[in-house]
């Protein structure tokens, strides 16, 4: 009797239920895996001599994450499917499961193949920036479908939902005729033991700690670690650690800027910035007064040209010889010109509070989306605003994108350009105008602003889907790789030798000094999480009416934050500044200068040959001499510690501290 009753159990047992739960697990499996086959095959070039062995390990770490998506999805789904009446028997139960599942997966498809293009931008797994792309989803939409090659992304996207949809329901049909019965007893061991095993996936396995993308670092290889991460579950965290980092914020518990207490992180960024010594600053504020006497006759109009994405290496005057840059290359000769200098992050919401603020990004929100922030800092435009400039911020797409009016107009810019002002018959796709109509009509209309003024213009046409006005600036074609970039780029340049050369006909252009560098660069990575030469960025300094007419190089490492005390100290202005930069024409000759560059969790100080990097978590560090070749297969930091150890906490003290006052510390 007892034997019969096992022999009955052990052949009606796992559960149906279960059977079809466990295949369906492995379906899921194998689409995932074939999105992270497109993943790699879209991304070939940045193996950088990754073999067959690492990526194959990078599959196999893969599944961990891919199980993790999976489980925590099927988990509630599971439940609900043991439930007596639920029976897969029915075909009307059948058509639900199919339909709940195909959405379901058809939402992970749709992540996956945008997280394709995610990666091309910003070298990152889908994060928490694509949680602020969601506040406008046209404009992101727009950036997908005008990629090049996204017909073969949304193709895939559809493709495979409508495989997994007949896959699943013609599974499901076929598992019908095994619905058999099983004993309570059974069904009980065969439910409790699926319910573990779906918990410990969705944790990532049998550890203290849920599953974390650190078990994604198994190499030195950053692409190869990427692949193994899945999109669905970057996301899905980068949600929860917004939401948790709000809610630790109201409670001022943010652990991951918590390196030291706040006065010795403020001592150590007031002599990064060479502020005075101060023992009783108890709401260490970067504060600074800066007293000059103003070298010129009267006070000069400012210009800053802010060019999107414009990369130092497709630069003539930094060392490109792809010869795209003509006209700016002709103005590095005449102004003063900074090799050595960064973008602080990767965004234009990163850069334009730099640029035009001198604060720098921190890991998360942009200060320009967070409405709660506090301002530690002031902007070029308050401080110009004190000596009677009026202040214009123009810009040829939609002014409120991003909310760049909203954050300029609390930071003192008065009077604003949006693309409705320029003629938007000439619009070319859905950015807006094109760089040249901006800068003509600019031209044209600038004589009238009252003097002195302070003119900020944030281009945009050497952004995707890199479209020109006309064929004469197909200075490459389809035989050279990344050919439609290069020729924007080409156009770009020329538009800005057409606005100075209409300037030169104003009276204003005497009395002006011109500003021109980059919101971010095209950020791109290959074997390495942070490479600094994909933040370098141009910096010039182009007046030469009032600084002089030859070339000046000033080799002292900077960033954007560098730019708004540099125009203070230019100008010779008595002021009180809050700025994260300095004056980089009053660096010493034995200070090598410094940026602090951000992307999400990956933060990095550059000093002078130096280079030191860390991730934000935790999950390691390192120390580079950037005058090595391959300097990134090198790490110093056990033969350097002296070094490393006064980077780390300079790095660290200017992001926590960076990060204490905008988030609760005293506002302006």
């Amino acid at each position: 009797m007892i034997f019969s009753q096992t022999k009955y159990l052990l052949n009606s047992f796992p559960p149906s239920k279960v059977i079809i739960w466990g295949i369906l697990f492995f379906v899921g499996l194998a689409f995932f895996a074939i999105f992270r086959l497109f993943f790699l095959i879209a991304h070939l070039g940045m193996l950088n001599g990754a073999g067959p062995l690492l990526i194959l390990e990078s599959f196999w770490i893969g599944l961990r994450f891919d199980t993790a998506v999976i489980n925590s999805f099927y988990l509630p789904l599971f439940v609900i499917s043991i439930l007596p009446f639920i029976n897969f028997a029915s075909s009307k139960i059948q058509s639900i499961a199919a339909l709940m599942l195909t959405v379901i997966f058809a939402f992970f498809f749709l992540v996956l193949s945008a997280d394709i293009r995610f990666f091309d931008v910003y070298g990152s797994r889908m994060n928490f920036w694509a949680i602020e792309f969601m506040a406008d989803p046209v404009s992101y939409l727009y950036s997908i479908i005008t990629y090049p090659g996204s017909w073969i992304l949304f193709i895939l996207w559809i493709s495979l939902t409508i495989v997994f949809f007949f896959a699943i329901k013609k599974f499901l049909r076929f598992m019908a005729q095994y619905n058999q019965s099983t004993p309570l007893t059974g069904k009980l061991v065969g439910y409790l033991l699926s319910l573990a095993l779906l918990i410990i996936g969705a944790r990532g396995g049998l550890g203290m700690k849920p599953l974390d993308w650190g078990a994604a670092l198994f190499s030195n290889n950053y692409f190869i670690n990427q692949m193994a991460l899945n999109g669905v579950y970057t996301l899905s965290h980068s949600i929860y650690e917004e939401y948790k980092e709000g809610r630790t914020i109201s409670r001022k518990e943010d652990d991951r800027f918590s390196f030291y207490d706040n006065q010795t992180a403020y001592k150590t960024v007031a002599d990064m910035l060479n502020l005075p010594p101060s023992e009783t600053n108890s709401d260490y504020t970067i504060e600074k007064q800066s007293s000059g006497q103003n070298q010129f006759d009267f006070l000069p109009n400012i210009v800053i040209v802010i060019m999107e994405s414009w990369a130092a290496d497709r630069i003539g005057a930094l060392g490109s010889k792809l010869n795209i840059s003509p006209e700016f290359d002709t103005l590095c000769n005449h102004g003063i010109l900074f090799p050595q200098f960064y973008a602080n992050a990767v965004r234009t919401n990163h850069g334009i509070p730099a640029i035009l603020c001198s604060f720098p990004y921190v890991s998360g929100r942009s200060i320009m989306r967070r409405y709660s922030a506090d301002h530690p800092f002031r902007s070029l435009a308050a401080i110009l605003k004190e000596n009677n400039y009026g202040t214009t911020f123009a810009y040829g797409g939609d002014i409120e994108f991003d909310n760049i009016e909203g954050f300029l107009r609390t930071a003192g810019y008065d009077k604003f350009y949006g693309e409705g002002d320029f003629d938007t018959s000439k619009k070319l796709g859905k950015w807006g105008i094109p760089d040249h109509v901006i800068f003509d009509q600019l031209a044209h209309e600038i004589s009238s602003l009252k003097r002195p003024f302070h003119l900020a213009v944030l281009t945009l046409s050497n952004h995707d889907p890199y479209l020109i006005p006309d064929e004469q600036f197909h200075l490459y074609d389809n035989t050279t790789p990344d050919f439609e970039k290069y020729n924007t780029f080409y156009y770009s340049d020329w538009a800005i030798g057409q606005f100075m050369d209409s300037l030169r006909k104003e009276p204003v252009f005497d009395s002006t000094i011109f500003v021109f560098t980059a919101d971010h660069c095209p950020y791109q990575t290959g074997a390495f999480p942070l490479m600094p030469k994909n933040f370098r960025i141009p910096f010039l300094i182009y007046a030469p009416h009032l600084i002089g007419d030859s070339s000046i190089i000033i080799q002292a490492t900077g960033a954007q934050v560098d730019i708004s005390p540099t125009l203070v100290g230019l100008l010779g202005l008595t002021t009180t500044e809050y700025a994260w930069g300095r004056n980089l024409l009053k660096s010493p000759n034995d200070d090598s200068g410094f940026a602090v560059i951000v992307s999400d969790e990956k933060l990095g100080i550059i000093s002078g040959a130096s280079f030191f990097f860390e991730w934000l978590d935790g999950r390691g560090k390192a120390l580079y001499d950037l005058n090595q070749p391959e300097y990134f297969k090198s790490n110093l930091i056990d033969s350097n510690p002296d070094i490393a150890d006064k980077m780390e906490k300079q790095l660290r003290s200017y992001i926590q501290l960076a990060n204490y006052l905008s988030r609760g510390g005293r506002k302006y």
